[in-house]
């Protein structure tokens, strides 16, 4: 007879899908799902949000961004996306949460596809509540998940199909968040989720050195993305707790 360890686990609780393989089979039905790309898609969708774009369209191909962009008014929106962490040929951006600023996307659209992180978005979908975490917003994404109440679903975006340790990282950061939130003291960590706080407890005060030895850290630092790698360990700098709805999915600052 098949147990299901979620007649015994007290709810609401939280828990961590690691791998991309394990998102089909990951129960999102009535849950929030909060998805996780550190090293870099949901760390530029916070900031692209927070310096005042209107919306970050999740997008599969940069042919679906192309289209996109045809469709709208002229200068309405920014065009971004990366494959393997190198710029997509004739978009107006990288994937770089380091140039989200006003002067480049306030105001405006961003149309976005990128290596991973879209795909964990689009995955999630199915999820009651889709919310998008960083670092930089991990205290927000703690309340909004605290208010819902529900189940939460840590969804990480994970590097070329491996489990991505900054992903775990962040979800570690939001569930210590979430014990500080009025509310969040209710959830009950899965094993899942205890794991998360156990490596973020132990890296949060040496997270330049511990993102820099990441494979995606090392990676883009290889690429000479510096700014980016900074950008993505900065802790608590934005309210923006943002929600993906519909599809192809559109996050907005709430």
């Amino acid at each position: 007879m098949a147990i299901d360890p979620y007649q015994y686990i007290p709810q609401p609780s939280a828990g961590v899908v690691y791998e991309p393989a394990a998102r089909p089979s990951a129960r999102l039905a009535g849950t929030t799902a909060v998805v996780i790309d550190a090293i870099r898609a949901t760390t530029t969708i916070v900031s692209a949000l927070a310096a005042g774009a209107t919306e970050v369209v999740a997008l599969a191909s940069d042919a679906e961004v192309r289209a996109e962009a045809a469709r709208r008014p002229a200068g309405s929106a920014v065009t971004c996306g990366e494959r393997l962490g190198a710029k997509i040929e004739g978009l107006d951006l990288n994937n770089s949460p380091s140039v989200m600023t006003p002067e480049a996307v306030g105001g405006r659209s961003l149309l976005l596809t990128t290596t991973n992180g879209v795909g964990a978005i689009r995955d999630a979908m199915a999820a009651e509540t889709v919310l998008v975490a960083a670092l930089a917003n991990r205290r927000a994404v703690a309340r909004r998940c605290a208010a819902l109440g529900r189940r939460i679903v840590f969804v990480s975006a994970g590097t070329v199909g491996t489990v991505s340790c900054e992903d775990a990282l962040v979800a570690g950061a939001v569930c210590e968040a979430l014990a500080e939130t009025p509310g969040g003291a209710a959830f009950t960590l899965e094993d899942s989720a205890r794991l998360a706080l156990t490596a973020w407890r132990d890296a949060k005060h040496r997270l330049a050195e511990t993102f820099a030895a990441t494979w995606g850290g090392a990676f883009i630092l290889g690429l000479g993305l510096e700014a980016d790698l900074e950008a993505c360990i900065r802790v608590d700098t934005t309210d923006v707790a943002p929600v993906a709805r519909g599809a192809p999915p559109v996050v907005t600052a709430g």
